[in-house]
């Protein structure tokens, strides 16, 4: 896994959960892949100085051809073009050194390659344990939902069962007040039961738009999670 190093987020601040500090883990892979492939670059240009001045070379020998064949068709007059035989030697000694410097970058490069996979296959499991880290968080906060939901529907039937009470308490004494001949005292008992049972109490049921929104609003969620987001 990666190193100590990791455990504080960009802000320098020590995270307060696993999944915060995975956040700050795989910033810090993250981090220093970006250096280690800017690393990668600078040994590939110097690999690829080696080349340049081979291609250097070449042009060299090509200008002398060029040179001695216009002396050649001019009639061989005067003496023959000479070869720039200190250009020869300093570009001699450039590819040396370009050859010496390619051979030291190719072995680092195969350590910074090396490093480099070894950063994506931590990043892997770090962007893997983030992934249950998130659903973690998720089913946790279903179960706080769930306990609110419970709550709430505990409230419902408390409620409920006081509101159908009187319903039945005012049913109840306007037939006991009729039977001891309180007709119009009865009625009027049996009319309030009536008139409260007629307000429908609205259904706790959701549409198919709500729960649509909702599985927006988890997708959301899960983003955040993933991606260091705001927590709730």
């Amino acid at each position: 896994m990666a190193q100590a190093s990791h455990s504080l987020t960009a802000t320098g601040i020590e995270p307060a959960t696993p999944l915060e500090r995975l956040h700050a883990e795989r910033a810090g892979l993250a981090s220093e892949l970006a250096a280690l492939s800017a690393s990668a670059d600078r040994l590939r240009g110097t690999a690829n100085a080696e080349a340049a001045v081979v291609r250097e070379i070449a042009e060299m020998g090509n200008a002398e051809i060029a040179a001695m064949t216009g002396w050649a068709s001019g009639g061989c007059v005067g003496d023959a073009p000479a070869p720039d035989q200190k250009q020869r030697r300093s570009l001699a000694e450039k590819l040396m050194a370009a050859q010496s410097a390619a051979a030291a970058a190719k072995g680092a490069g195969h350590d910074i390659d090396h490093q480099i996979s070894q950063r994506n296959d931590q990043l892997g499991i770090v962007n893997r344990q983030i992934e249950k880290a998130s659903l973690d968080a998720m089913q946790a906060d279903f179960r706080a939902l769930t306990d609110q939901h419970l709550a709430a529907v505990e409230v419902v039937r408390s409620v409920s069962a006081r509101l159908f009470g009187l319903c039945s308490y005012l049913s109840n004494e306007g037939r006991r007040r009729i039977d001891r001949g309180d007709t119009e005292g009865g009625k009027a008992y049996l009319a309030r039961a009536e008139a409260l049972t007629t307000n429908k109490l609205p259904s706790i049921g959701v549409t198919q738009g709500e729960i649509i929104q909702a599985a927006n609003d988890w997708s959301r969620r899960a983003a955040d999670l993933r991606n260091g987001g705001p927590a709730r």
